[in-house]
């Protein structure tokens, strides 16, 4: 009887290995979804964008922005602005930069409710 019981054993421990994994999908899956729902609940602020000799300046209107929860992330190619504002809704905004704007060298600066990013052109 040792051997069914090993072997019982070890269909339990697979089990839970499973049961585990199942888990962290459904947590990441919950995580996406609160992702999404975010986006769809954001606004998208109005922007404009000036050439440079040496870089872009993007200027970017937040109103009622609540700065402290600026976040700014770039990509190979794009660059995404996030914030909340003081009553609770949240701006997005996803944009593409050209190709010979250097992501890795981004600026912010703020001025009230303006948000300015420079990206450095490459050379």
């Amino acid at each position: 009887m040792p051997v069914f019981k090993d072997l019982d054993e070890l269909i339990r421990y697979l089990i839970s290995k499973q049961e585990e994994e199942f888990k962290q999908i459904e947590q990441e899956i919950k995580r996406e979804f609160a992702e999404v729902e975010n986006f769809i609940k954001s606004r998208s602020p109005l922007y404009s964008v000036e050439e440079l000799q040496d870089c872009y300046k993007y200027v970017i209107d937040m109103p009622k922005a609540d700065t402290s929860s600026l976040k700014i992330t770039t990509g190979k190619n794009t660059i995404r602005v996030y914030c909340k504002t003081k009553s609770g809704n949240t701006y997005y905004l996803k944009f593409t930069i050209p190709p010979d704007a250097d992501p890795n060298s981004v600026e912010v600066t703020r001025h009230k409710w303006l948000i300015v990013i420079t990206v450095k052109k490459r050379h």
